[in-house]
């Protein structure tokens, strides 16, 4: 039996679970990689490789040469502590999809090969990580 709300849709229990997982790799020096779409301000989706950093607390850091290219609008600059210093980085508003999801986020300038994912874009799902078969998944 299928249970109706007023508005004429399904009951929560009902419907059907949209598959947000990601699935990424470790590279050969050990680095917990997964796919993320980085959205240009002009619509270009461009998907790039995240290093998964559990000790960074923020969302994203991405290297400076890519904010360019993506039209992203600079909201100034902050000092963050970097491992034992205190670096200044530009940050930006920018749009990104991880495992379908489209979100607009604080974006922080800086990262140096690969964008790196916080804690923040990881908060209330699921990272498997299994270096035995190689294998990383975020439900």
């Amino acid at each position: 039996m299928v249970a109706f709300s007023e508005e004429g849709s399904t009951s929560l229990s009902e419907r059907k679970k949209v598959d947000r997982s990601v699935r990424g790799r470790i590279d050969e020096s050990g680095k917990v990689l997964l796919p993320i779409i980085l959205v240009a301000s002009d619509g270009l989706e461009i998907e790039v490789e995240a290093l998964i950093n559990l000790q960074f607390g923020g969302a994203i850091v991405i290297p400076e040469d890519l904010t360019a290219p993506l039209g992203w609008r600079r909201l100034g600059a902050r000092r963050v502590q970097s491992g034992s210093e205190w670096v200044r980085m530009n940050h930006y508003i920018g749009m990104m999809s991880l495992g379908g999801e489209l979100k607009n986020v604080v974006v922080l300038g800086g990262a140096k090969a690969h964008p790196v994912l916080g804690q923040r874009l990881m908060a209330g799902r699921k990272l498997t990580v299994d270096f035995q078969q190689g294998t990383v998944i975020l439900e």
